[in-house]
């Protein structure tokens, strides 16, 4: 039977299944500790966190404080650096915090209390020993004062307390298991993605593009403040059941088929498709990428075309039909007879796992540190555990994301597992009520603690009726939304365009780029790029954005009109969007608290420009949304 203790300690985070697995949180951003903390009887409690980094047997003792009114304790830490950690909280009963109390409340009620007051500073002057001097003199300055003046006095002994504390025999002390943390680096957590396919990069309508190509757009993509280029798939497409225009089988001669239908002749997930270029071409990419601040996402599909070298070498690892035939992929209702699904259940798993680590291995090699994981929610949980363990192990600055549209419990606990980005609900969460519900959500605590979305405003394979029906505003709109309700948000290619055209009744493009080439104006009249641009540099410059669980919603008096902070100790910035496309809006607005002064405050629109004089509660907006849908202030100093 586990003992119990006289001291309880319940609720503690930042954690992840009881502590089963490890919570995240990114470096150098505030982390927040805390726990309920009590016990019987009417004794005062403190409590520390001690915290220790991968193997080192140095432990850190953080003093946590006591929320007013309640049994509830944290500890705000800074400057953590990445790398492995383990955290417990550790509670006491504290006789100088108990005295201290009492001695309060008994003056209030007019006892006498020359022996309690007499007790409690030889208490204090006995554990103040080692204070250095200058504050030691303060210390016993304050005792001094206390003998006449016990409230004074410990008004004046107040900023020495938690050292006090610390040096007080810890009586019935107890204290937690301890739980894993990881620290990781804010890049690529605080990110912004451009989704492109290679092959419709040439500025020449008459060929096809390529990796070279693919270079020749980097500026464009950096002039949108973009810090990561997610390639597609690259490898050589398969032949058999290729499909053509919209998806239709058979092809139309020429087609170039589907960039997910992975493997043909020319090789599989580790080769290039020879259109193309080639393995020199590819680093070259990388490389440039690099001199520019941005770093190369590939795409990793674990799936492969009828015509992948797999099929041949190693038919064991698929599906098989009682006939022996390889069975294609399913989604019911729909079929892709050009994918054949990798059975990660097969006799010899162990001799595929590997396999498919190779080919993560390969690309880490020639300059990968990001992959974007295709479905990864049809695939064995314990193959990814296993997968991104050995990975992280070895490379501990890789990241994957988790393009998972499914289930939430599913999604989170992907992320639970090792996924540190993911795909989110945003592209469907539209009113005001819905989006608030959703990103309250995934700002508490619990979810906070290992959950990090990355605000996909669209996808190759979804067009949102958002998009589809408010014009160039909704797409300004939804780029704010995306640009700041997260620490990374993304855009696939051709939204910046203003791209729109479904099929209909569908979440669809017609004729979608995943069945095609595309030949774009990039100097399109209807381009936000400039806009994009503009939320991209507030994103780098204002701390807040790149701080995750910040988020709070603000009171608005018109549920057209979405009111947010993001708050940081450097600086909390204000976002107010009008969320309907179609229409002008109007609203009185709050303002954070930490603006809230008993007085006018001025505040600057880093979005559209200009100041205005705001009093210290609700003040009013009128957004045009063929204007401008938002603003996005700061105070100014």
């Amino acid at each position: 039977m586990k003992k119990i203790e006289d001291v309880q300690i319940e609720n503690v985070m930042p954690t992840v299944d009881n502590g089963n697995l490890p919570a995240r949180k990114e470096s150098m951003s505030p982390f927040v500790f805390s726990g309920t903390v009590f016990c019987s009887g009417h004794e005062e409690l403190n409590a520390a966190i001690s915290l220790k980094k991968g193997k080192e047997n140095k432990i850190l003792t953080i003093p946590m404080r006591q929320i007013l009114n309640s049994d509830n304790f944290e500890a705000v830490v800074e400057g953590l650096e990445s790398g492995s950690y383990k955290f417990r909280i550790e509670a006491w009963i504290s006789d100088i915090k108990t005295w201290a109390k009492n001695v309060t409340k008994w003056l209030s009620a007019g006892e006498r209390i020359d022996s309690d007051l007499k007790d409690g500073v030889r208490k204090i002057r006995k554990y103040a020993r080692g204070i250095p001097e200058g504050d030691h003199k303060k210390v016993i300055e304050a005792l001094k004062i206390m003998e006449k003046e016990p409230l004074r006095g410990l008004s004046l002994l107040e900023p020495f307390m938690p050292y006090i504390y610390e040096k007080e025999p810890k009586k019935g002390k107890s204290f937690t298991t301890w739980f894993p943390l990881v620290i990781q680096s804010r890049e690529p957590i605080t990110s912004s993605w451009y989704e492109v396919f290679p092959r419709s990069c040439s500025p020449d309508i008459n060929r096809d593009g390529t990796l070279q190509d693919t270079i020749g757009i980097l500026d464009y993509v950096n002039s949108m403040g973009f810090n990561i280029l997610y390639l597609t798939p690259i490898h050589p497409i398969g032949e058999t059941y290729r499909r053509g225009k919209n998806g239709k089988i058979p092809a139309e001669e020429g087609a170039p088929g589907s960039p997910w239908a992975i493997g043909n002749k020319y090789g599989g997930h580790k080769s290039i498709n020879p259109a193309l270029g080639d393995i020199n071409d590819f680093e070259k990419l990388v490389k440039e990428a690099q001199s520019r601040g941005m770093k190369i996402a590939m795409d990793l599909a674990f799936q492969c075309s009828p015509d992948h070298p797999y099929v041949k070498e190693h038919p064991e690892w698929f599906y098989h039909r009682p006939d022996g035939s390889i069975r294609y992929a399913e989604n019911p209702p729909k079929k892709y007879y050009d994918i054949y699904p990798l059975n990660f259940y097969c006799k010899n798993r162990m001799e595929l796992w590997d396999e498919l680590k190779s080919i993560v291995d390969f690309w880490i090699s020639h300059g990968i540190t990001i992959f974007r994981v295709d479905n990864p929610h049809t695939k064995p949980l314990s193959f990814w555990s296993w997968l991104i363990a050995k990975v992280k192990n070895e490379h501990p600055d890789v990241i994957f994301l988790a393009e998972a549209f499914t289930k939430p419990d599913l999604m989170y606990r992907l992320s639970k597992i090792g996924f540190q980005l993911s795909y989110s609900y945003f592209t469907w969460k539209n009113y005001d009520w819905e989006i608030r519900e959703y990103f309250t959500e995934l700002n508490t605590q619990d979810k906070a603690a290992y959950f990090r979305p990355v605000l996909f405003t669209n996808t190759p394979d979804i067009l949102p009726y958002s998009l589809q029906n408010g014009g160039r505003s909704a797409f300004i709109m939804r780029a704010i939304l995306a640009g700041t309700l997260s620490t990374s948000w993304g855009i696939y290619s051709g939204y910046e365009l203003c791209e729109n055209t479904a099929l209909p009744g569908k979440e669809e493009y017609l004729n979608s780029e995943k069945y095609e080439i595309k030949h774009r104006d990039l100097n399109s009249d209807e381009s936000i790029s400039e806009i994009i641009g503009r939320v991209n540099e507030i994103r780098s410059k204002i701390d807040a954005f790149s701080i995750y669980g910040n988020l709070q919603f603000l009171k608005s008096t018109n549920p057209s009109i979405l009111c947010y902070v993001r708050k940081s100790d450097n600086m909390d910035a204000l976002v107010i969007v009008n969320i309907d496309p179609f229409s002008t809006q109007e609203s009185m607005v709050d303002i954070p608290d930490s603006w809230k002064c008993k007085g006018n405050v001025r505040v600057h629109d880093l979005l559209g420009g200009g100041e205005y004089e705001w009093n210290d509660s609700m003040n009013y907006v009128k957004l045009i949304p063929e204007y401008m849908p938002a603003h996005i202030f700061v105070r100014v100093a």
